[in-house]
């Protein structure tokens, strides 16, 4: 999540992601806020609560953190605040939760 915060290396060398349908930096977003997701989950997946609790932490809990990463780039002047990377970080958390949820019906990890 350092570039988040700092420019990276080569920004705009790179418009458009996989299959020319939506940026390089939405798919960055949403990757990395699904990665996050998942990474919650399996650390949260041991708890007592119940599943519908634990999908809705994992989801708060990433969607609050890209939230303050948001804020913190509105801080820079490099940087801006985005609502669209926002929105994509949400989606992301959100797909991999849910997915989690499903993926856990059938296996269980130790």
């Amino acid at each position: 999540m350092y570039y988040s915060v700092f420019t990276p290396p080569g920004s705009g060398a790179i418009q458009a992601g996989p299959f020319g349908i939506l940026s390089y930096g939405i798919w960055l977003h949403g990757l990395a806020y699904a990665g996050l997701a998942v990474t919650l989950a399996y650390a949260v997946q041991d708890r007592l609560w119940r599943d519908r609790s634990v999908l809705m932490l994992v989801f708060l809990v990433a969607v609050g953190y890209g939230a303050g990463i948001e804020l913190l780039q509105s801080t820079l002047e490099t940087r801006t605040v985005d609502v669209i990377d926002l929105l994509v970080n949400a989606v992301g958390a959100a797909i991999a939760a849910v997915c989690w949820q499903i993926l856990t019906q059938w296996i269980r990890f130790y």
